[in-house]
């Protein structure tokens, strides 16, 4: 895959989309073959596709940093959970995976319920659409007005633990971390198949469209 073609808004849509559930890949994969890019043109093309191939890593990497910074001040470590899942949230796949759970769930304490929950979402339609039309339902709230909540949850919660220096030092700690890795990290033949089962994913399911949108709540 040649991912100088590709865009920076074409890879976070791409981020937004992708099933985010895939374990980090192994630590010596992960921590091997490095080298400094030799034209800019290099450099774009490892750091788009090392992002994509290591997303799960670099999540992880950022969420230890967090967890170090805030061991000690339990209140701030809530609102850093409550940042990152609100941020979850806006994936469409785990959206969706967490609507569906949650309807199961409610299935099982309260089927009226659950029902007119169902009767009140309608389908999704995240995968494949142009962001502007982008709707996604959680239990047939809509994911803006979830994001918000949590991410309002979380900065509260950041402003009673009075944590603000060490949120930045997290923050830019394991950044720096995943910036580095991004750029000096060489993609090998595995990252490179990789990348393009994923293209071929995505196309199929932009052919699969009508289906996601008309997505089926019989739980």
């Amino acid at each position: 895959m040649d991912w100088s073609n590709v865009t920076y808004d074409e890879l976070l849509t791409s981020l937004r989309e992708v099933d985010w559930s895939q374990p980090p890949r192994p630590v010596s994969e992960f921590f091997s073959r490095f080298s400094i890019p030799k034209t800019q043109q290099k450099l774009q093309q490892r750091f788009k596709c090392n992002v994509y191939y290591y997303r799960s890593n670099y999540a992880l990497i950022v969420l230890v940093s967090f967890v170090i910074a805030f061991i000690r001040r339990p209140t701030a470590l809530l609102s850093i959970l409550a940042f990152g899942f609100g941020s979850l949230c806006l994936n469409d796949t785990f959206a969706t995976m967490l609507s569906d759970r949650m309807l199961r769930f409610i299935r099982k304490l309260h089927p009226p319920l659950a029902q007119r929950i169902r009767a009140t979402s309608g389908g999704h339609n995240g995968y494949g659409a142009p962001p502007g039309k982008r709707s996604v339902k959680i239990c047939g709230v809509q994911r803006v007005a979830v994001v918000a909540a949590f991410l309002s949850i979380g900065l509260l919660l950041l402003y009673y633990s009075a944590a603000h220096l060490t949120i930045l030092w997290a923050t830019l700690t394991g950044n720096a971390v995943v910036l580095v890795h991004t750029v000096l990290k060489t993609p090998n033949l595995k990252t490179r198949l990789s990348s393009a089962r994923e293209e071929f994913r995505a196309v199929w399911r932009g052919y699969q469209q009508p289906s996601y949108d008309a997505h089926d709540y019989n739980l």
